[in-house]
């Protein structure tokens, strides 16, 4: 990864200790100055634990001293001091409730560093990598890909056409039914937060989107996953209010998520998503053969039903399907 790096920082990063010390800090301060350019208008910028962790286990100590060193510093939130009820204390402001994590932002112009190649390559090591590698290469495409750090979704030429591109070769595309709406039920389950007209779709195993056409008399599926999408993803305007008053809770729950930045709500889904398709169903496939499309595995046509159980096995909460290309 090629990135900007001051004097200031490098200095920061020289104090750590041992070369290898130095060398993670290196890799963590390039991890943020990646997703420096995610930031808001007030400079933050979101970046999950689990993404510092996956390139250094102790990511903690490194970025406690750039905050000590002045050149990081963290989204905070005010909330009443406990032992004094007419003082408020600042607090980090992230949310396992609500789905959305750490901000951060830079206190240095990083416009003026010097230009630097980081191996910031630590994806090469996974297995889900190497599965994805092999197979582009299988079917004749070059191995290029990119994991973004908005949502943790892989990318690689081929998604764009691959249902053109792969049609009638064989493959099958293993994926799961209205994955998002059923991750936020799954969410809120976890949290005891209950919408009773959400819920009552996902325990009683109805058809999510075909759902909502009939309650809301819309005009076909596809018009129903565009109201879904808008109404998590979207910074405000919904085409059909009545989604709100259909699930009112659920509705206030979204709210609650985009509290700091409308855009958590959908890095937070796709985020998990991403744990379940790449970091974990990929990552240990009983297969060799598989490309990741985001919430879907596509795989040959004679390992379908054997990696369809291996799914359903893996997530006995989810809700699987396959369809050949």
């Amino acid at each position: 990864m090629k990135i900007k790096i001051t004097t200031e920082i490098k200095d920061v990063i020289n104090s750590l200790g041992n070369k290898t010390a130095r060398t993670n800090g290196l890799k963590i301060y390039a991890a943020l100055y990646q997703r420096n350019y995610r930031q808001n208008l007030h400079g933050y910028f979101d970046c999950p634990s689990t993404y510092l962790r996956s390139i250094n286990a102790r990511y903690s100590r490194i970025i406690k001293r750039f905050i000590e060193a002045g050149i990081l510093t963290y989204h905070k939130k005010r909330k009443p001091d406990p032992n004094d009820i007419f003082n408020t204390i600042e607090t980090k402001s992230y949310s396992p409730q609500y789905g959305y994590c750490m901000k951060y932002k830079f206190l240095v112009d990083l416009t003026k560093g010097e230009k630097i190649d980081v191996p910031l390559n630590e994806a090469k090591k996974q297995r889900w990598y190497e599965i994805t590698a092999n197979t582009l290469v299988t079917l004749g495409y070059e191995p290029a890909i990119i994991r973004d750090s908005f949502g943790r979704r892989v990318h690689y030429p081929l998604i764009k056409n691959y249902k053109t591109e792969l049609k009638g070769k064989g493959l099958c595309v293993i994926d799961a039914v209205a994955s998002q709406p059923r991750l936020l039920y799954l969410h809120m389950k976890k949290r005891d937060i209950v919408d009773p007209q959400y819920n009552f779709i996902f325990e009683n195993d109805l058809k999510f989107y075909e759902t909502l056409v009939l309650k809301l008399k819309l005009k076909d599926r596809n018009a129903a996953k565009d109201l879904f999408m808008f109404w998590v993803n979207s910074s405000g305007y919904v085409p059909d209010f009545k989604i709100h008053i259909l699930f009112p809770v659920a509705s206030a729950f979204i709210k609650g998520v985009k509290s700091r930045y409308y855009k958590d709500s959908s890095a937070y889904l796709q985020r998990e998503e991403a744990k379940i398709w790449i970091d974990d169903l990929l990552q240990n496939l009983p297969v060799e053969f598989a490309l990741p499309v985001h919430d879907s595995l596509i795989v040959r046509r004679e390992d379908a039903m054997k990696v369809l159980d291996y799914c359903k096995e893996r997530y006995p909460d989810l809700r699987f399907d396959y369809k050949e290309l």
